[in-house]
């Protein structure tokens, strides 16, 4: 960036800072495949079509879900997957922190 006007003979001073950034997103474990899709299944069933965690349990179960362990589905589990990934979506679309760690302004 050049002088833009006014008295050319003032000397600009150098601006140095350190900026953090940092962003919960980052630290995240990926979901495999099946859980990524019974999870979408829980938060479509809860979410749009209202159903309680007791009747998805039930669909699930029906439409042939297991847990990701193989388990049978139950409405306490169902709520786990819920509440498990409704915190996972919230840390991923988190604004990142910004920080001015040092600023250090030279007069040249």
């Amino acid at each position: 960036m050049g002088w833009l006007g006014g008295n050319s003979e003032i000397v600009l001073p150098t601006v140095k800072y350190v900026v953090k950034i940092s962003h919960k997103g980052l630290l995240f474990g990926s979901y495999s495949d099946y859980q990524k899709e019974l999870s979408d299944k829980v938060l479509d069933l809860r979410d749009r079509v209202k159903l309680t965690f007791n009747a998805i349990a039930e669909q699930l179960i029906l439409a042939g879900y297991r847990s990701p362990r193989g388990f049978d589905l139950g409405p306490e589990s169902v709520f786990s997957i819920y509440k498990k990934r409704k915190i996972r979506d919230l840390r991923l679309n988190a604004a990142p922190k910004l920080e001015l760690k040092i600023i250090e302004i030279e007069e040249l």
